[in-house]
């Protein structure tokens, strides 16, 4: 019997947020500052590399995995945590303010678990943040050091719930596996960074709408 899902775990890049446009383009910057002559990939071509598994989290390592030598990758981080969100303005994918609405009335719990940082998401997300139990709410750098499938399963104990009904949402196959190690479930989103209509995945959705349905569809109805 399927479990009634009660908290829901968001990855934020390329669930949330549609920033792989923008986090491309910082690249093509940064190439240019530090006149490295790289060939930074299309966005097609990125997203083959993430799912094939590649490294691109925390965010040293997205500017590793397009060819930037650590040294650089790692001074290209100190501009990132500082002007990203002002300078390259990520948006929410649409439909997300509905999607977090749906779900909070219907009083599902929701959190956050990414590899971004806290700064940065609270910029973009802005007045959605309100809709995330604030318990829950796990960052690169909020607590730091800790894993994704760690920062899940304190989620779950400081909401008070357990991982039998709880579901992580993500789209690229480090979220997968957090979500394996902590024991939740998982859907993945075809519409982000990693994942395609082509992988071989039993739970997935290809756009905001599908994960209210998906989610709700499993709550007991309103009376």
């Amino acid at each position: 019997m399927t479990s009634i899902i009660n908290a829901v775990f968001f990855d934020v890049d390329g669930v949330l947020i549609d920033s792989l446009p923008a986090h491309l383009q910082i690249c093509r910057d940064k190439n240019r500052q530090y006149n490295l002559g790289l060939n930074i990939p299309t966005l097609k071509e990125f997203k083959e590399q993430v799912r094939n598994g590649i490294r691109i989290s925390p965010m040293k390592y997205f500017f590793i995995a397009v060819g930037f030598p650590e040294s650089l990758a790692e001074l290209a981080v100190i501009d990132y945590e500082r002007h990203f969100v002002d300078s390259y303005k990520p948006p929410l994918f649409p439909g997300i303010k509905l999607l977090l609405h749906d779900l909070s009335e219907r009083g599902v719990a929701l959190g956050i678990v990414t590899s971004n940082t806290l700064s940065n998401i609270t910029c973009t997300l802005k007045d959605a943040m309100h809709y995330f139990d604030r318990r829950a709410v796990f960052a690169n750098d909020h607590p730091p050091g800790l894993s994704k499938h760690e920062a899940l399963l304190r989620g779950i104990e400081a909401i008070g719930g357990d991982a039998y009904n709880a579901l992580l949402i993500g789209d690229q196959p480090a979220d997968l596996k957090a979500a394996q190690l902590a024991g939740v479930r998982f859907l993945a989103v075809t519409y982000g960074w990693g994942f395609s209509q082509k992988d071989n995945l039993t739970d997935r959705v290809s756009c905001p709408q599908d994960i209210a349905d998906y989610v709700l569809a499993q709550r007991p109805a309103i009376q």
